[in-house]
């Protein structure tokens, strides 16, 4: 008898896989549908502005909209005699260099409520497609340089920068984060 159970017990079993296995699903011809990656096209880095010396540069710096403009320039040996008269510490150029000292006004033109950082840092003297920082220089009165400050919108600020630069093709930029804003091509 239990040999018959046994048999009974088996050929359910066996049943059962028989019908189960019309459902087990094999890999089919059909392609499995592919879903398209989207393709993002790189955000194209905007040219900085250019202008002549004597206009009016406007660039927004971090959704502030500032305008800069060169006021006065003065180079050479005269710069020179300036630093002398500021410190004998100063900053002098080495053969090939020249001294340069330019008067910038900045502007907050629009924006946010916040105050707007001013600084020499965010201004490079390009000649010839490399870029020179403003030099720190002790100057003597009538002469205030730019220095690091807040401007609140729609103030302005004026300021004198030195710089020690070789000659060449020469052009101010406002930067951030050292990438040029802008430019203002200066004349000699």
């Amino acid at each position: 008898m239990k040999k018959i159970w046994y048999v009974f017990g088996m050929l359910i079993v066996l049943t059962g896989m028989i019908l189960s296995a019309g459902c087990i699903s094999t890999p089919s011809d059909t392609p499995t549908p592919v879903t398209s990656v989207p393709t993002t096209t790189p955000t194209p880095v905007p040219t900085p502005a250019e202008v002549m010396q004597g206009q009016e540069l406007t660039v927004t710096d971090t959704g502030k909209t500032i305008s800069i403009r060169i006021i006065q320039k003065k180079f050479g040996s005269e710069v020179e005699e300036i630093l002398k008269k500021g410190s004998a510490a100063n900053p002098k150029p080495a053969p090939g260099q020249y001294a340069v000292m330019l008067k910038i006004s900045e502007t907050y033109e629009s924006g946010d409520e916040a105050a707007k950082v001013v600084a020499p840092y965010h201004y490079e003297i390009y000649v010839n497609g490399i870029g020179y920082p403003a030099v720190s220089a002790a100057l003597p009165n009538g002469y205030t340089p730019l220095s690091t400050t807040n401007i609140l919108k729609y103030a302005k600020i004026e300021g004198w920068l030195t710089y020690i630069i070789p000659q060449g093709d020469a052009k101010l930029a406002y930067e951030v984060k050292d990438e040029p804003l802008g430019f203002i091509r200066i004349n000699y």
